[in-house]
């Protein structure tokens, strides 16, 4: 990969209008909202702090790709957005940031230079590796939702293969598929079944999370992942219905809070809405307890705990016999022995 490194002035260098980390429905789009917002609600101010007190690492350069005149940062916004704000005044001014008073004092101190290094790039493709791995597999994470988001632009957008794509994040292909496909679900839900996907996307680790359950997945019908192809829509119109009362049991809605009270309470909505009996009294009350013992699911996950109780002390006869008169495994014993008469009821 040939990447030409040069100084230039903040002036020339632009705020990534397609940033991933970006809310869809932010609007206008201008260079003085993309700076707002980067410094208001991504709290740019601690970066502003980093350079104020130790300068701009020159290690660490901005990655731009030419852009009319000037040049789109694609990695290092929060960088740019520190930069411009510490050396503009009166355009610091007139956004009126959160923490205006700081920036203020941050600019007092700060000692820059006009020009920067930038790592220039010929297009988005040539660094998507780079930035692939810092925001997903490196360093600096992004949250679920906008790691999907770049997944997806790269398959959709840039035409690369899911194969492609995989090595870019440094994923294997079956989870960039499953990643994409759970996208797809939210972007179709909002464009092809009108269902508000806004909950699905701030809480997208925990939706992700819901989708490796086969009995949700079966609920909406998604598609396994071998079975997702870029571009093409995941869901039927004919799954509304349930594409919206999962959303609403999993993050609430206008009207109802969730149905569960923690993500780890996924696996027994899923057995829930596999029960036909079981699905009717959660739709019908919004109680997942009670559906789960239609269910039948309390009983199941009793006797797996059970099992598993059996086997552990049935392990633990291999090594009792030189620790019978230790006094704190008689300790243990005597504790064991009076839950299991609790649970007995004796």
């Amino acid at each position: 990969m040939k990447i030409t490194i040069v100084n230039m002035p903040v002036e020339d260098l632009r705020l990534d209008e397609d940033n991933p980390r970006l809310p869809e429905n932010l609007s206008p789009r201008t260079q003085k909202a993309l700076l707002k917002w980067m410094a208001n609600e991504y709290n740019t101010v601690e970066v502003a702090r980093s350079i104020s007190l130790h300068g701009f690492f020159a290690s660490e350069p901005l990655i731009a790709v030419k852009s009319g005149k000037q040049y789109t940062v694609v990695e290092g916004n929060r960088r740019l957005t520190a930069l411009k704000l510490l050396l503009d005044g009166p355009l610091r001014r007139s956004l009126k940031l959160d923490e205006e008073r700081e920036w203020a004092e941050l600019a007092t101190n700060a000692e820059l230079q006009n020009s920067f290094p930038v790592h220039v790039a010929r297009d988005r493709q040539e660094v998507a590796p780079i930035i692939g791995y810092r925001h997903i597999a490196g360093i600096e994470p992004w949250e679920p939702w906008a790691k999907a988001r770049f997944i997806a632009s790269q398959l959709e957008d840039e035409g690369q293969s899911f194969e492609r794509v995989a090595a870019i994040v440094g994923e294997d292909e079956s989870d960039v598929r499953t990643e994409y496909r759970n996208y797809r679900v939210a972007v179709d839900a909002e464009s092809k079944l009108k269902v508000s996907a806004t909950r699905v996307k701030s809480q997208f680790g925990t939706f992700t999370r819901a989708m490796n359950s086969g009995g949700l997945r079966v609920h909406i019908g998604a598609p396994a992942p071998t079975q997702v192809s870029a571009k093409k829509p995941v869901l039927k119109t004919e799954k509304k219905k349930e594409v919206a009362e999962l959303f609403s049991w999993l993050f609430g809605d206008e009207e109802n809070e969730p149905a569960i009270k923690d993500s780890r309470q996924i696996s027994s909505l899923g057995e829930v809405v596999a029960m036909p009996d079981a699905l009717r009294a959660l739709r019908k009350t919004r109680n997942l307890d009670e559906a789960l013992l239609m269910s039948g699911g309390v009983r199941a996950r009793l006797l797996r705990q059970l099992r598993s109780a059996a086997a552990s002390l049935e392990r633990t006869e291999l090594d009792i016999e030189s620790y019978r008169d230790d006094t704190e495994v008689q300790s243990m014993l005597e504790e064991l022995s009076q839950r299991l008469n609790k649970l007995r009821g004796d």
